[in-house]
């Protein structure tokens, strides 16, 4: 089977890894062409666009940052929609717009084509070791042809419903987290400034009932003050507006929601935004005048 799959970046790069190395005939794609040297020199082809890729591909996946990106390698100039054929598959890996992939899936019907959204969680560690979550709207029937391409990439799979599914469960996922990553902020500066050691205050609160993924993340960034972005503050952000989006699309209050989210705003203002979403505590650490640091 062909197997396609655009956007060879953070993630990208790993997932599709994975499938070449279980066997598949992959063609890749992305803005960076150099992005895909690695793949191509284990014998991955090169797909010039979308476009050319859905005309030799059964299935094809994308791993892209924004629904806007989504929707231009779908609907641009020589995109997915040019190339599809009756009986294709396509699936979005990526953190969508649960109403962006319900239009890309009811025109794809109309030709055809299957849609599954199935976003992902672990971060670029989980895509490195092919251990990541994936969320999976859309039919089971599809879901089933697929799932061995899954399996390479993730080893817990979770059917969800409908397409758009995937996504929600995604946005409301990485809105804890995101919420979390932000008052763990708030928590260590605190402590820090009234005279805790942070070294001290992370082995407490990791076995005390203020453990959180975002805490358990801090040994390895904030408190050796590394910001690598495993997880763009740029990409929390959309994904908190996304998140937003969806409460007022279903009528869901989300105060705490939109704190979080102007937190992300003022980090990315100060320029944050390539960096971990860690990187809001920066501000208050700037603010305070003090550092969270091991």
């Amino acid at each position: 089977m062909n197997v396609g799959f655009i956007g060879i970046g953070q993630m990208g790069k790993h997932m599709s890894r994975h499938i070449l190395s279980a066997g598949y005939s992959l063609v890749v794609h992305d803005l960076i062409k150099e992005s895909a040297n690695a793949l191509l020199d284990k014998g991955a082809k090169w797909g010039k666009n979308p476009g050319e890729i859905a005309e030799t591909c059964q299935v094809v996946i994308s791993s892209l940052p924004t629904p806007q990106d989504v929707e231009q390698v779908v609907y641009g100039e020589n995109g997915l929609k040019s190339g599809w054929k009756d009986g294709d598959i396509y699936i979005d890996m990526s953190t969508n717009s649960p109403l962006t992939i319900r239009r890309i899936a009811d025109d794809a019907r109309k030709m055809g084509v299957a849609v599954l959204d199935a976003p992902v969680s672990g971060g670029t560690r989980g895509a490195e070791l092919g251990s990541l979550t994936i969320m999976v709207g859309g039919d089971s029937s599809t879901l089933e042809k697929v799932r061995s391409i899954l399996e390479t990439m993730g080893q817990k799979i979770f059917h969800l419903g409908n397409v758009g599914c995937g996504n929600i469960a995604k946005l409301v996922n990485n809105m804890i987290a995101l919420t979390c990553s932000s008052i763990t902020a708030e928590g260590f500066v605190l402590g820090v400034k009234a005279g805790i050691n942070p070294q001290v205050l992370w082995d407490i609160i990791t076995i005390s009932t203020g453990n959180n993924w975002a805490l358990q993340q801090y040994q390895q960034g904030v408190l050796r003050g590394d910001f690598s972005p495993a997880y763009r503050l740029s990409l929390g952000r959309k994904d908190a507006r996304l998140a937003l989006e969806l409460g007022k699309d279903y009528d869901v209050p989300l105060p705490l929601g939109a704190v979080m989210e102007q937190k992300l705003i003022e980090a990315e203002a100060a320029g944050l935004g390539d960096q971990h979403v860690d990187a809001v505590i920066l501000r208050l650490e700037e603010l305070t005048g003090i550092k969270v640091r091991a």
